[in-house]
């Protein structure tokens, strides 16, 4: 039966991976984004609509859900992929202004689109949420915005799940690994990722895919994990492993 699926931050990287995944098994699928032209663009086709939304905003992700939800249909899985990513930096000297805006967007936005969204799909009994993560949710990485809100979408992952699996909605996340999004590419092509030491910090030796990301959040959302709530599931190529099996002492 085909769902109503809306993906935030779905005009590119995993958001848009994960729209195609979901799309292919012939779910309707409404892509949300600041990227008016990207969004409207991908969402065409997908065979999908396109929301213009600021997940920073409450008026913005309550208008848009309410509008999905009257205009379109019940929204039966939510994917918050809207997030932004940060170099390595140094707390004293990270700007107070880019750590604010990597909150306001990576751990209020997916707050918020839950808040939105959960209660009505417990109001009908049945829903799925997926959020993403990362591998900055296990392990510290010099990241002083971005680390601490991965961390904290992982606990707010299993803080929803069990205020609203009683009602029958689901709510997992993915952590994924360093994976080959448009915005990591950018950020290899600047010189300000280096592909061999990341690579080389996984059991596997290569980067993340985005469609290996999207494989496993359309499983979470899938009836096939219909007993499985508040995981956050590493897809990381092995890097977690690599970390502690690497660093043992000979």
């Amino acid at each position: 039966m085909s769902r109503h699926v809306l993906v935030t931050g779905g005009a590119s990287g995993i958001g848009l991976a994960l729209a195609r995944r979901f799309a292919q098994a012939g779910d309707r699928v409404i892509l949300a984004d600041l990227n008016d032209t990207a969004g409207e663009t991908m969402a065409a086709e997908l065979g999908g609509s396109y929301r213009h939304l600021d997940v920073t905003e409450e008026a913005s992700v309550e208008a848009v859900v309410a509008a999905i939800e009257d205009g379109v249909g019940p929204i039966d899985v939510l994917i918050n992929s809207a997030g932004l990513l940060q170099n390595a930096a140094q707390t004293e000297n990270f700007p107070l202004e880019e750590h604010d805006r990597i909150w306001a967007v990576n751990y209020r936005g997916s707050y918020l689109m839950c808040r939105a969204c959960a209660p009505r799909m417990a109001a009908r009994g049945a829903g799925a949420i997926l959020n993403i993560a990362s591998i900055n949710s296990f392990t510290p990485l010099p990241l002083p915005a971005y680390t601490p809100t991965k961390a904290a979408i992982g606990s707010l992952t299993g803080v929803l799940a069990g205020e609203f699996g009683p009602k029958g909605v689901r709510i997992n996340a993915v952590a994924p690994g360093f994976t080959l999004t448009p915005a990591m590419q950018s950020r290899i092509d600047s010189g300000d990722r280096d592909p061999a030491g990341m690579e080389g910090l996984s059991t596997l030796g290569r980067l993340v895919k985005p469609e290996e990301v999207a494989a496993a959040g359309f499983f979470l959302c899938s009836d096939a994990a219909s007993a499985i709530t508040g995981v956050n599931l590493p897809v990381d190529c092995g890097y977690m492993a690599a970390i502690s099996y690497n660093t043992y002492p000979s």
